[in-house]
């Protein structure tokens, strides 16, 4: 850290002239570590530093997130010690600019163009009865699009990392506050797939298969995070794009094939057709080919306990008859069972 730098964004903060003496480390926990600045002027100043990159930090995003939440939970109390702002520190330091409950939040990325999901695409083909060379075409290139993804490893090779940032991964499936104990909570009594009272034996199968799945630092790949058919879309000229990263930076590929696999499982179970038997079994056979990954078939069903809590209700995914709901849950209940995939 550099006092001078410090010096300047406490000066732009506070309108004056600020110019750090001494910085003296006060307190070091497993998380993060305090030092006490004093300046030339006698005044003195509190920093906080996050060193922890495991347990809730694996990601620098997290770190980021965490300050600011603790940055607004200061300043809204409105006692002292005041907090001052976040500081960000890459080729430089920079102080973060201030939120609050009327801030707007925006992504900008660059335009993909035109086309079809293949969410719809999906659905024009439920009268379909065998696999063409359109399937085939299409299917290489989801394949060759998500292992590109699944390709990249993460940059640290500390085992002990490596573990955090997979264990995250498969702890989040059920702790993450945009999935299944936010599906679960939102459930009322009158669902007839999985209502509040048989909660806690499902939760009990996935707490089993979080502990069973867990610490394979040997299988953290980039993720997309949301790969399903309403975020993959192709062109008239039949090539793709994909949008929507979300929630899952890293962690078990499993993850992201679940995710994709599920949309055949469902409609196989809607239309009691086995082409998306087939299909899904294509995809899975062209992953499993173009990157030697046989796990997968194993790991992928811990997603799919997500999905099922996902399908089981019309408050997230409407217009599926119960009894839809009812077999693709139980079927998924099987697996789970098995830590298996199986048709």
């Amino acid at each position: 850290m550099n006092k001078e730098e410090i010096s300047k964004i406490l000066s732009e903060r506070l309108g004056k002239g600020v110019k750090i003496k001494d910085m003296i480390l006060v307190g070091s926990g497993y998380h993060s570590n305090g030092y006490k600045l004093t300046t030339e002027d006698g005044e003195e100043y509190f920093l906080k530093q996050i060193k922890s990159d495991d347990l809730g930090f694996e990601f620098p995003e997290r770190k980021v997130a965490s300050l600011l939440v603790s940055h607004s939970m200061a300043n809204r109390a409105g006692i002292s010690p005041k907090s001052l702002g976040v500081i960000l520190h890459n080729e430089k330091m920079e102080l973060l600019p201030e939120l609050n409950e009327d801030t707007q939040i925006y992504q900008i990325q660059e335009y993909g163009g035109a086309g079809k999901s293949y969410l719809e695409i999906l659905g024009e083909k439920k009268d379909k009865t065998e696999i063409d060379q359109t399937d085939i075409d299409e299917t290489n290139k989801l394949v060759d699009y998500i292992a590109s993804i699944h390709k990249i490893k993460h940059s640290t090779t500390d085992e002990k990392r490596l573990t955090a940032i997979y264990n995250d991964n498969i702890r989040n499936v059920i702790g993450h506050q945009e999935y299944m104990l936010m599906l679960l909570h939102s459930i009322t009594e009158e669902n007839i797939i999985i209502p509040p009272e048989k909660q806690g034996e499902f939760l009990s199968l996935m707490l089993e298969n979080m502990h069973h799945f867990k610490n394979r630092p040997d299988r953290v790949r980039s993720l997309h995070g949301d790969f399903w058919g309403a975020n993959v879309f192709f062109k008239e000229d039949g090539e793709m794009f994909v949008v929507d990263y979300s929630r899952m930076p890293w962690g078990e590929p499993g993850f992201d094939i679940g995710f994709w696999v599920s949309q055949y499982l469902l409609n196989y179970h809607k239309f009691k057709n086995d082409y998306f038997k087939k299909l899904g079994q294509l995809f899975l056979d062209k992953y499993i080919e173009k990157t030697g990954d046989r796990e997968i078939a194993k790991t992928l069903v811990y997603s799919l306990g997500l999905i099922s809590v996902m399908y089981s209700s019309s408050t997230w995914v409407p217009g599926i008859e119960d009894s839809v709901r009812d077999s693709f849950y139980k079927h998924i209940v099987e697996m789970l069972k098995r830590k298996e995939f199986f048709w």
